[in-house]
């Protein structure tokens, strides 16, 4: 039986767009508090980077849904979030390092891909991109306008057994600003990364800018 909630999970999971909020999963809003946030250090995988990072923080170190894992290429590093959402959405940072492979030969082709992005606001505008300094290191900073797409409550039909059903819930677009910072390197790039609802983008941006301070690569 194609039941309601395995279409549910399928279908966050195939598309990567479309936030599902399934009731007893939604975390309750809270406010970004800044000065109740304490850093710890961080050292990833194979000793890649070190890296402060705020103290509480949901850890995920292996199968980022954005990093295009899928590709075969190596990904390593962390992408962290609070346990709590603004906008229905929660924040990410993630700070990872890029292997070159089969798909990325050079750190230019994730910039046009991110650029490219379907999913941007304005994708008809050419994204700016600056040349900045981290730790020492020339990089790359580009920032992005795109949206997802969070479902609202409704009442699902009632579902036969045997049946295939295909169904378009209702949802609302929720605006977000990603955030890269590129920093070249042996064999690979690292991207340290912000994605946020724009109502709190202010806030994500002061706790990315003392990870980007802290942040320190071992691969030259």
């Amino acid at each position: 039986m194609f039941g309601f909630n395995k279409f549910l999970h399928t279908f966050a999971v195939g598309t990567g767009i479309i936030a599902l909020l399934l009731a007893g999963s939604a975390l309750a809003e809270s406010q970004l508090v800044l000065k109740d946030i304490s850093y710890e250090t961080y050292e990833s995988e194979s000793r890649l980077f070190t890296v402060l990072l705020p103290k509480g923080w949901g850890k995920k170190e292996r199968d980022f849904s954005h990093a295009y894992t899928q590709t075969g290429d190596k990904v390593y590093g962390v992408e962290i979030s609070p346990e709590y959402q603004f906008d229905e959405v929660s924040p990410t940072i993630s700070i990872l390092f890029y292997e070159y492979g089969q798909f990325f030969k050079d750190y230019e082709h994730f910039i046009k891909l991110k650029s490219a992005s379907f999913t941007r606001i304005s994708p008809e505008q050419s994204v700016p991109v600056e040349t900045i300094n981290v730790s020492g290191r020339v990089a790359k900073q580009f920032e992005i306008e795109i949206f997802q797409l969070v479902m609202l409550p409704f009442d699902p039909p009632a579902f036969k057994e045997g049946v295939v059903y295909e169904i378009a819930p209702p949802s609302r677009k929720v605006i977000l600003t990603e955030k890269h910072v590129v920093i070249p390197a042996a064999n690979g790039f690292y991207v340290l990364s912000y994605r946020s609802s724009s109502s709190i983008t202010s806030s994500v941006e002061v706790i990315f800018e003392n990870i980007l301070d802290s942040f320190e690569p071992a691969i030259k």
